[in-house]
């Protein structure tokens, strides 16, 4: 009781077990039942048991010929402020992982670099909705180019 499990995409914290069967309350509010014969046979995962903070990555694509080190640098900076603290005074994201951003690939239409940090389970959904709101704005302030698919159609003709 109080963890946050994953169990067939639904996240959210035990809030009671029973002989037959386990509730839990989502992150959206709603309280659900799995039949503990249900749960155990499924892979499901419990993402507090050991640990109160959960792998983050947001990748984000930008224009091929961009710098790389200043780009990483926009990005770190623009996520300092989500460091902030919970309701509980925990850290939101863990500070001894902190925020760092690597180059994840290559891909067609940008290079790829993924912003990646340890955050509170409870906290994911509205963080990551924040991270990719400031990772936006920053890269435009700094003039720094989000490229999209563009394809030119030739039509030859006869």
């Amino acid at each position: 009781v109080g963890d946050y499990i994953e169990c067939d995409g639904v996240r959210g914290r035990v809030e009671r077990i029973s002989y037959q069967s386990t509730q839990i309350e989502t992150l959206e509010g709603v309280v659900m039942a799995f039949t503990n014969t249900t749960l155990f046979n499924k892979n499901f995962m419990n993402l507090t048991r050991n640990n109160a903070y959960e792998f983050i990555k947001v990748v984000v694509g930008v224009k091929y010929g961009s710098d790389v080190e200043q780009t990483r640098k926009v990005l770190v900076e623009a996520m300092e402020p989500l460091c902030t603290k919970d309701k509980f005074g925990r850290d939101v994201v863990n500070p001894e992982k902190g925020i760092y951003v690597t180059f994840d690939s290559f891909g067609d239409s940008s290079i790829n670099l993924a912003v990646k940090q340890y955050v509170l389970v409870e906290e994911e959904i509205g963080y990551v909705a924040k991270a990719k709101e400031r990772i936006y704005n920053a890269l435009n302030e700094n003039g720094i180019e989000i490229p999209f698919p563009q394809r030119d159609i030739r039509i030859i003709k006869e």
